[in-house]
């Protein structure tokens, strides 16, 4: 049924092997025990119209389908009943037409959500490219030849905020020698993968390159470097979170290696608040101020608690950072040593408007 142009992708045919097979079975279910207790049409059958109407199989055709192997059941049953001279006609008949007025229901909802699914398709190759991508992301058993990108390969996967950057993201690829796929899902989002089949990507050259090149007003999540259909998706993901943290530090570029743990913590309410009201709310009491403490503390710890490189970084005396961070102590209530990452996770969420405000009820 279709000569001119068959379908040959995997999933469409496996979806009309499915659907041939629970059609049928069905069919016989009427037979057998009437409309009622065979229960509804099978789902598999209302997913192949739906794959028809992706394929732009026309509704003609996908009916035709369905019409074929009603006439041969129909053909089967009269068979059956003829090789068996003990079968009442008059039960045949009613049987027979049960089958019809079940088949007719089948045809109106296969034509339902074939309209359905072909006002919803996507009018735009960029918008079918798109939907195949979710899809794909989603671990849907999707064709992926629409996209033109070997999945099979080494991904590294890079999301921004503007569709704007497909420019700057072209010109990279370009430049270090490799392939890349980049969508557009709407105007303020764009997702793109540089592919190699050859090895693993040079991270730090894609970091380095998107550092000089990009902006901060467009900022770039990155993934970490993975292979396969299932690494392409990780590094993607990655890359969504990585530029929720280079949004807000308004970074060029942010890698996910070092914006895995302010991006799974911000995201978390009672341990933001938790962090806040135990590390931070604290300093608040100090004389010399809250801020000049957070200040001074975000410096040493960047510092790797080196009390000269902190001194030198913020333009004070050493002897200064030692007694303010010996005043944060105090105020605290434990040794740096003891809350060293606790708190440097409480000044860096803080740093990225992670913190939620303290509730009335707390001082």
């Amino acid at each position: 049924m279709e000569e001119d142009n068959p379908v040959r992708d995997v999933e469409y045919l496996g979806s009309l092997t499915d659907a041939v097979h629970k059609g049928v079975h069905h069919g016989i279910e009427v037979l057998a025990v009437g409309e009622d207790r065979a229960g509804e049409v099978p789902l598999a059958v209302i997913v192949q119209a739906r794959h028809a109407a992706r394929h732009r199989i026309p509704l003609e055709t996908a009916q035709r389908r369905y019409l074929a192997a009603h006439v041969v059941l129909n053909r089967f049953a009269l068979d059956e009943a003829k090789a068996h001279p003990a079968c009442d006609p008059a039960d045949v008949a009613a049987a027979i037409g049960t089958l019809g007025t079940v088949f007719e229901r089948l045809l109106a909802s296969v034509a339902e959500e074939y309209e359905h699914d072909a006002r919803a398709r996507p009018g735009t190759h960029e918008a079918r490219l798109v939907e195949r991508a979710r899809r794909l992301l989603a671990g849907e058993a999707a064709d992926p030849s629409l996209l033109e990108y070997e999945l099979g390969g080494h991904h590294l996967g890079l999301v921004a905020r503007s569709a704007e950057a497909r420019p700057l993201i072209r010109r990279l690829a370009g430049e270090i020698g490799h392939r890349s796929l980049i969508l557009t899902p709407s105007s303020e989002e764009l997702w793109a993968w540089l592919g190699s089949t050859r090895g693993q990507i040079d991270a730090d050259k894609v970091r380095d390159w998107l550092a000089s090149e990009g902006s901060s007003g467009m900022p770039i999540g990155m993934g970490e470097p993975k292979s396969g259909r299932d690494g392409w998706r990780l590094t993607h993901q990655q890359a969504r979170a990585s530029l929720w943290v280079a949004s807000t530090k308004s970074a060029p570029v942010v890698e996910y290696t070092g914006a895995a743990l302010p991006a799974a913590l911000g995201r978390d309410v009672l341990l933001t608040t938790s962090l806040r009201e135990r590390y931070l709310v604290p300093l608040d009491n100090a004389k010399v101020g809250g801020e000049v403490l957070r200040t001074t503390l975000r410096a040493y710890l960047r510092a790797e608690t080196n009390s000269s490189s902190a001194a030198f970084a913020l333009g004070i005396s050493r002897q200064t950072v030692t007694n303010r961070v010996q005043t944060a102590e105090r105020c605290i209530g434990l040794p740096l040593s003891e809350c060293q990452y606790a708190l440097a996770a409480a000044l860096n969420l803080e740093e990225l408007g992670c913190i939620p405000p303290p509730p009335d009820s707390l001082p």
